[in-house]
């Protein structure tokens, strides 16, 4: 068991130790790594496999990988121009500069007790690794794994219809329009959770690897405990858990798309499961 020492910080640590949040879009994912980043002693768990966000580019802009291709370069330039990224998709970048990247983020964002923590929903890990003949063996130290899911799949694929049509997929992320019912995205969305959540599966039991299963359900009925089980599960001791930094988003909306879709498309309704304690 290692004891963190209050106010652990993150940069400049060696990386003894790899915890994984693997996860599918909304299951509330954000806010257990708020909670974990909070610790000061789990790594500081972010989506760095997502490199379409805004943290991504403040990365690349300040250690300076990855960088893109020589062919790219010029039509990137003109990208930028007009405000958008730089970049469409991983192939744009020098692949010897994107594992530079793997590892800055890593010696950037170790905790004091040498913990590297990253979030990863399967298709970022699928797209930005293991497509590129990389996977979590490559930053050489000891993996634990944690994965988080959620019960209620019906309410999590009309999350994720409705932070696709807001644009916002946290609680400080401003709406960006208003969203609107639509039982066939809410089908789509079912689909891709159960085809993630499989492959999520197909890739553990593939590698003989058991991780720590939490769900959605657990974290926001008992925040405290479900971080101290995580925590636990990595060997780390802390005293408090802290408060979150995001709310949940859920709402009357969701209540009330959720039985209109189960009246619409009764054959779903087993998706809709109940929590268990």
């Amino acid at each position: 068991m290692v004891v963190v020492p209050e106010g652990g910080q993150t940069g400049g640590a060696v990386a003894n130790q790899l915890l994984i949040i693997a996860s599918v879009e909304r299951t509330g994912s954000t806010l257990l790594c708020s909670l974990l980043r909070g610790t000061h002693a789990a790594g500081t768990p972010i989506e760095y496999l997502n490199i379409q966000t805004r943290n991504f580019a403040r990365f690349r802009e300040l250690h300076g990988v990855p960088q893109l291709r020589h062919r790219y370069r010029p039509l990137g330039w003109l990208r930028a121009q007009t405000g958008r990224f730089a970049w469409r998709n991983i192939g744009w970048f020098d692949p010897s500069s994107y594992r530079q990247y793997l590892m800055a983020i890593a010696r950037a964002n170790t905790t004091s007790n040498g913990v590297f923590g990253i979030k990863m929903h399967w298709n970022q890990y699928k797209r930005h690794m293991l497509d590129l003949s990389l996977s979590v063996d490559f930053w050489n130290v000891p993996v634990t794994w944690v994965r988080i899911s959620r019960e209620d799949e019906i309410r999590q694929a009309i999350s994720f219809v409705r932070a696709a049509q807001t644009n916002s997929w946290n609680s400080n992320m401003e709406v960006q329009r208003e969203p609107i019912y639509d039982g066939l995205a809410i089908v789509d969305a079912l689909k891709r959770i159960a085809d993630e959540n499989a492959d999520w599966s197909a890739y553990f039991e593939r590698n003989n690897i058991q991780p720590l299963n939490i769900t959605y359900e657990q974290l926001t009925r008992n925040m405290d405990a479900t971080v101290r089980r995580v925590m636990d599960h990595i060997g780390v001791h802390i005293d408090e858990v802290p408060a979150p930094q995001t709310t949940r988003q859920s709402d009357s909306i969701n209540t009330y798309w959720a039985t209109r879709f189960i009246r619409e498309f009764p054959h779903f309704a087993h998706r809709a499961r109940m929590p268990q304690p």
